[in-house]
This record gives C-alpha cells, structure tokens and sequence, in this order.
C-alpha cells in the first residue's frame, strides 16, 4: 500500500477516533529541549500508528468485484451483444435489463478488438440487411426480446434496454406483440406490457452529468392495473470514464429525487462494479440507502485487459418490501447459461445455484428492502 494511501487511512481514523483536549496546554516558549522532546515523542507516536495500521490492513480480509481473467473469447463467444441480460422478479413482475450494443460502436468490436470478441458472433452477424440501416444481428437481438417476453415461466412485464439505434426501435416496434408499448428516449427504450400498467409519466432527463451534459436517462412513472400501485422505473446508461463523477452523480439524482412512499426501480448499464456502485450510493445517502443494490453476475469484459466484471445492475427500493428474487440464465433466456459460465473464467458449466459468489447482493445501510436467497 502506498505511503499516500495510508496517510489518508490513518488521518481518517485519527478523525473518527475521540478527541480528550488535556485541561492546559504547554508552552513551548523558552524551553525548546521540551518542545523537541515532544515533537520527536509526537513523530514516534504517528509512526507507530502508521506501522499498526499497515500491519491492521494487510491482514484484512479485501472485498473483491466478480470477474476472472477471461482471456479473449472470440468465437466462443455465440451472443449478439458484448453485454448479458439480467433479469429479477419482483411482487410477481418479471423484470430484464439488457445493453443490445448499437451497430454505431460496432468498431471497437471488429477492428479494435478491445473485449477480445472482434471474430465472435457479434462480428460474423454485422452484416447489414439490403439498403437498410438494420443488421442481421439487430434482428437477432430482437428475436431474443421476444423469447424473453414469451418465456415460458418468466414472461417479461417490463425490459429496460440500452444503446438502442432507431433502425433498432423500428424493427422492434413492428415485431412486439400489440399490448407491448415501447418508450424510447435517445437510445434508451422501455418495453411494457400494457395489459398490467399505464404510463403516468414518462421523461428523459439530461443534466446531470459533468462530463456528459447532453446524456439522458429514462424516469417513469407507471401505475399497476392489478392493484392500482404506481411504479418508477429509472432507465439508465451510466458514462464509462472511471476518472469522471458520473456514477456519484447518477446516486446523488436518486438520493434527491427519492420519493420513500413510491417503489422504485433503477436499472441498466452502470458502467461500473458492484463494490463502485455501492459506494456511490453509500456516499449519496450518507450511509443510509434505502436502496439493495442487486448484482446476478458478470455480464461484459474490460477493454484491453480482458477481465469480466459485473457492471449490469437493479437497485430496488419498496416500501412494502417485497422479497427480490433475481433469476437464473436459464429464467431469462434458453441459452443463456453458457454463455454466463464464459464469464467465471472457465468453460466448465457450473450450475447456477451452486456458483457461490455470480449473484452478489449489497444491502446497503439502512437498505429496507427483504431480499431472497438463491
């Protein structure tokens, strides 16, 4: 650990720790053997703390993010998107989260090759139908939306999707099935069955970030037909820069906007780990987040360093509290589970149940959501 980074741990816990001020204070004035003397006695003192510390953090246990090296998958990987679905259900509503990849960021798959997949399946179905603007994988991806719309035990009420190109949206929009109403707002879409909900409100809301003024995210109001509950869905597609505040700034807009009689789901492509969004949102609630951030598994590769990592999230909040039960590959799509399992660092399949660890679950502090175990 750097000397930096320990000063700062340790002026953090010199501040936490109880201050006692002694009744009078000496004067140094005169008398400067014993001003060196506790000076030097002061020095010692900090050093020796330092030491306790390094020797108090090498022997903590370190929380880690999910994710194995995976190395470059290309053609083993047989997924249309660079992203995997996440689904979860919720007081009996089938829920997904999916980034299906814009054609329009096409070259860093093919030609930069930077998630290791440019001769995988999302390469060999970049193929441009006709005079169109539309891909025989965009069709692809929509094929698999409406399996998991018609999934036999896991039909999907509500899909959030991200990176969505209009030609994208056309297709889909002429495939749904009629009681399906799609929302789209700048590459961002919401897919709902209109036989459970009517939009209340539906806006995209830009401004929030920095270092992207003009990105917007979805904010919507639904109100259930069974029981006449509203619902907020917040459709998210956080900016990637790890240097930058966007995933503060996405907690800080739900820590203002948070209504605590109103459940509220946020979802999407986070662009961030598990263990970086819980400290956003620890840091925006000042330890008390109403919100469980809910992780099923890897769903993406690092750029250039070919790790997977989890960056495809839920964060539930209910006032009811409902339990939260996030689903199986198997829940959301046939065919998913393979593909899941390239993302644990290896190509022996291992039942979902069993893989202690893919799902990972962070009730944060003051978290008043009940939560299922897998």
């Amino acid at each position: 650990m750097s000397d930096h980074k320990l000063s700062a741990l340790l002026a953090l816990s010199l501040l936490s720790a109880p201050i006692a001020l002694p009744a009078t204070t000496p004067s140094y004035s005169g008398n400067s053997k014993a001003a060196a003397t506790t000076i030097s006695s002061e020095t010692t003192s900090m050093h020796t703390a330092a030491r306790r510390m390094r020797h108090q953090l090498a022997s903590m246990p370190m929380l880690q993010p999910m994710g194995a090296y995976v190395g470059e998958l290309q053609e083993k990987w047989q997924f249309p998107s660079d992203h995997l679905p996440i689904g979860m259900t919720l007081d009996h509503l089938h829920f997904v989260s999916w980034n299906v990849l814009d054609a329009t960021y096409m070259s860093w798959v093919t030609e930069k090759n930077s998630q290791g997949l440019s001769r995988s399946m999302i390469a060999d179905e970049h193929v441009y139908i006709g005079n169109s603007k539309l891909t025989v994988r965009d069709q692809h991806v929509v094929d698999l939306v409406l399996q998991m719309i018609f999934h036999p035990t896991h039909p999907r009420s509500i899909l959030s999707l991200q990176e969505c190109s209009k030609p994208f949206i056309r297709e889909l929009r002429s495939r749904l099935p009629a009681y399906f109403d799609v929302i789209a707002h700048h590459g961002d879409a919401v897919l709902l069955d209109r036989r459970r909900f009517e939009v209340v409100e539906a806006k995209a809301v830009s401004g929030i970030f920095t270092d992207a003024p003009h990105r917007t995210l979805q904010d919507i109001i639904l109100r259930r037909l069974d029981n006449g509950h509203p619902l907020r869905l917040v459709n998210i597609h956080l900016p990637g820069d790890p240097t930058k505040p966007g995933r503060f700034e996405f907690a800080q807009y739900l820590a203002k906007t948070f209504d605590p009689s109103l459940t509220t789901l946020a979802m999407g492509d986070m662009n961030f780990d598990e263990l970086e969004m819980a400290d956003a949102m620890t840091q925006a609630f000042q330890n008390n987040s109403p919100f469980s951030l809910n992780s099923p598994y890897c769903t993406n590769i690092s750029p250039n360093v070919f790790n997977s990592k989890a960056v495809d999230h839920f964060l539930v909040y209910s006032p009811s509290q409902p339990s939260v039960a996030l689903n199986t590959p198997d829940q959301i799509m046939p065919g998913l589970a393979p593909v899941v399992a390239l993302l644990q660092g290896s190509n022996r399949l291992v039942p979902f149940s069993e893989r202690e660890g893919d799902s990972r679950v962070h009730v944060l502090p003051g978290a008043a959501t009940r939560l299922d175990d897998l």
